[in-house]
């Protein structure tokens, strides 16, 4: 029987050192990438709002004052008005406790860079917006939605902290699926009030959890670089 290279047995060895965690994430990150670029195609080449108009038409039963008024509530957890001030806050609290004070500089880097990257992609793409929002009209392009972007990006960024930091596991991953709910009901929210189209917020949760997942690996490579 032949046996396998040197080069071979190295990947193979390296493939073992990974762990289910990792390889669940590289899946979800493929997973992200193929489906941006799968809805960017549909919207910008293929021009195909067929899915968009299903959704809105899917979503008509459910409009009442009641839900109208939840929603509005909700899509504030996504706002700049909330979000600013939450990060400030969180950087804040962490400064003060020198076992985590790393978290405070992870943050506004991720924060940062996260909006960055929205804006650049507004700009580019310039998709413009619903023409009938149910509450009064947003500004700025459509495509992606910036209150997802943003919204999971700092509740996913809490689910990080939550990990880390909660030992029983139990309350841990109750509030880590809590954070994650409210980041999706934030997303809804925008395409309930007809502020975004649901391939915006759609491309807004893949970016989002792309944003999150590189930003852990460039963040904990960094941690390395600074420990050697």
């Amino acid at each position: 029987m032949e046996q396998a290279s040197p080069q071979t047995n190295f990947f193979i060895r390296q493939l073992k050192k990974l762990s289910f965690q990792v390889i669940l994430l590289v899946i979800i990150f493929i997973i992200c990438c193929w489906g941006l670029f799968a809805i960017a195609d549909m919207i910008f080449e293929d021009k195909n709002l067929a899915f968009d108009e299903r959704v809105f038409a899917a979503i008509v039963p459910y409009y009442n004052d009641g839900n109208t008024r939840l929603m509005n509530f909700i899509t504030f957890f996504g706002s700049h008005n909330f979000l600013l001030p939450a990060n400030l806050l969180l950087i804040g609290i962490f400064l003060f406790y020198k076992k985590h004070r790393a978290y405070s500089l992870k943050i506004a880097s991720v924060a940062i860079t996260s909006t960055a990257v929205l804006f650049l992609l507004k700009f580019i793409l310039k998709r413009e917006r619903p023409l009938i929002p149910l509450i009064s009209k947003a500004h700025g392009y459509s495509f992606p939605s910036g209150h997802t972007i943003s919204g999971l990006v700092f509740f996913g960024m809490l689910a990080y902290i939550i990990y880390k930091t909660i030992k029983n596991k139990f309350l841990k991953w109750a509030l880590i699926i809590l954070m994650f709910c409210f980041a999706f009901l934030v997303g809804f929210s925008r395409v309930y009030l007809k502020l975004h189209y649901a391939s915006d917020v759609i491309a807004g949760f893949c970016i989002g959890i792309i944003w999150l997942l590189l930003a852990k690996w460039i963040l904990i490579k960094a941690d390395k670089v600074n420990l050697s």
